[in-house]
């Protein structure tokens, strides 16, 4: 974990969602978005495999491709977004948003090529992808 945060691409941090957090990643750097008039980002998050509900099988991280994860996981792009870049540093500024360590060059690529391949992909979060990522 850092002490200092910078929204770049290959960034993680832990946003909460019910009584956890999930970690996300930033996946490209601040860059003007004309439909929100103001500069964003695209993240993902991840979320642990449960054999027993289906899940986007695309792409798989291992516990060894981030100090966070702790079990079997995948990329959730279904719950793919775009977001406000200063809404990213005030909540991190504010304790709502946790920075985490940055992710691998490889696993940073392994996670942007499923943008392409996954079919829970939104039609807007592949543009914004394609266009920016």
């Amino acid at each position: 974990m850092t002490n200092t945060f910078s929204l770049v691409k290959r960034g993680t941090i832990l946003i909460p969602s019910g009584t956890s957090h999930h970690l996300h990643f930033i996946c490209c750097n601040p860059v003007y978005y004309p439909n929100f008039g103001k500069d964003c980002v695209l993240v993902v998050n991840i979320s642990s495999v449960n054999p027993a509900i289906e899940y986007d099988q695309t792409c798989i991280l291992k516990q060894e491709e981030h100090p966070f994860i702790k079990h079997l996981s995948y990329v959730y792009y279904r719950k793919a977004d775009i977001y406000g870049a200063d809404n990213i540093r005030r909540n991190v500024a504010e304790g709502t948003f946790t920075i985490h360590q940055d992710c691998s060059v490889s696993v940073f690529e392994k996670i942007l090529k499923g943008f392409s391949v996954s079919e829970e992909v939104k039609i807007k979060i592949l543009r914004f992808y394609q266009k920016y990522c």
